[in-house]
């Protein structure tokens, strides 16, 4: 059986820990890799983006931003040992390609980043909150989910 590999982008990895429009997507897609029939990819980067993001959501919905980033992790380092996540180091190679990208897409690095990474990992679908970002990754041979 081929399992799809997801790509998750901050803003999608996000959606898993604070409910907002796209969380049910992305649990289902979690559900799919707890199950075995799906492989989830994310970037070191997107683990430093979320901390950021949960910063943020601390402070305007009151939650513990430690708390949640200690959740995020505690479930990536499960999904690792259980073989059901890639997770992708910035590597220079990732990073000249991603150059390249921002300069034939016009995109910020970080976009760049994502596309990158996910290519990096073999990734299939993409799965964001941004939608120059799937239009993008969609022009870059992957299937988008727009969240």
């Amino acid at each position: 059986m081929d399992l799809t590999s997801y790509y998750l982008d901050t803003s999608a990895l996000v959606k898993r820990y604070v409910t907002e429009p796209g969380s049910q997507i992305v649990d289902k897609i979690f559900n799919d890799v707890y199950a075995g029939e799906a492989i989830l990819c994310i970037s070191y980067w997107n683990i430093g983006e979320a901390a950021v993001v949960f910063d943020k959501y601390g402070m305007k919905l009151g939650i513990d931003p430690s708390k949640v980033f200690k959740t995020l992790l505690r479930e990536l380092r499960m999904l690792s040992k259980e073989n059901k996540l890639t997770i992708v180091n910035v590597s220079p190679r990732i990073l000249r390609s991603s150059i390249k990208l921002v300069f034939r897409h016009h995109i910020y690095l970080a976009d760049a980043l994502q596309i990158e990474s996910a290519r990096s990992a073999g990734a299939e679908v993409i799965l964001t909150g941004d939608k120059r970002l799937s239009e993008v990754a969609r022009q870059e041979g992957f299937k988008a989910i727009l969240l």
